[in-house]
């Protein structure tokens, strides 16, 4: 059985690729709808999965189930506790997949740091320098709301729906932000550090 590479090692380059590739479309997707296909996410993660146990047998898929833990895990919390995009956890679980547990680490800080920068730009770009603090402290409540209520057993979205079943992409809202762009960055610049810092070494 195919020997797994050591995590120093880290993922191939054709695999960054992938991933940099299955971001891009997701992000056209997103864009485009606010939506990222199941028909992407859940392949991605599939094959991730399939891909890392043919290669390192059960190591290898425990390993690649945890990178799916790791990257997806603060998603999946968002998306029970303050509704947010179910399609941005299971691609990142997916990229997670692929990457592994030790990728995966710097791939969520990758990503969230490029999402804090996009979701500023984006703050400023719509009502100046003013309206950062008021994002900020808005954020912070609304996370404390949310996590109180699953903790009291009711998880609904911020404006008291509860979560949705499917369906068609509704009318965007005005305070949007696709996240899948931030994915993207994240992803390419986890590959940076990964390449020149070291990765897991």
């Amino acid at each position: 059985m195919p020997i797994l590479p050591p995590a120093s090692a880290g993922p191939q380059a054709w695999v960054w690729l992938l991933l940099l590739v299955a971001s891009s479309v997701a992000t056209a997707t997103d864009l485009r709808s606010m939506r990222i296909p199941n028909w992407l996410t859940f392949p991605l993660l599939g094959l991730g999965l399939a891909y890392a146990g043919w290669l390192g047998g059960w190591n290898g898929f425990g390993d690649a189930l945890l990178g799916a833990a790791i990257a997806g895990g603060i998603f999946i919390g968002v998306f029970i506790l303050a509704g947010g995009g179910a399609g941005d956890a299971k691609l990142m679980m997916g990229i997670g997949a692929w990457l592994g547990s030790s990728a995966s680490v710097p791939l969520v800080l990758g990503v969230t740091s490029a999402g804090f920068v996009l979701g500023m730009g984006v703050t400023v770009a719509r009502g100046g320098l003013r309206d950062v603090p008021v994002v900020l402290m808005h954020g912070l409540w609304i996370t404390r709301l949310e996590f109180g209520r699953a903790l009291a057993g009711r998880i609904t979205y911020p404006e008291g729906s509860a979560l949705p079943a499917g369906g068609p992409a509704k009318e965007r809202p005005k305070q949007w932000m696709p996240y899948a762009p931030a994915i993207l960055v994240g992803t390419a610049l986890t590959w940076w550090w990964w390449e020149t810092r070291g990765g897991g070494a």
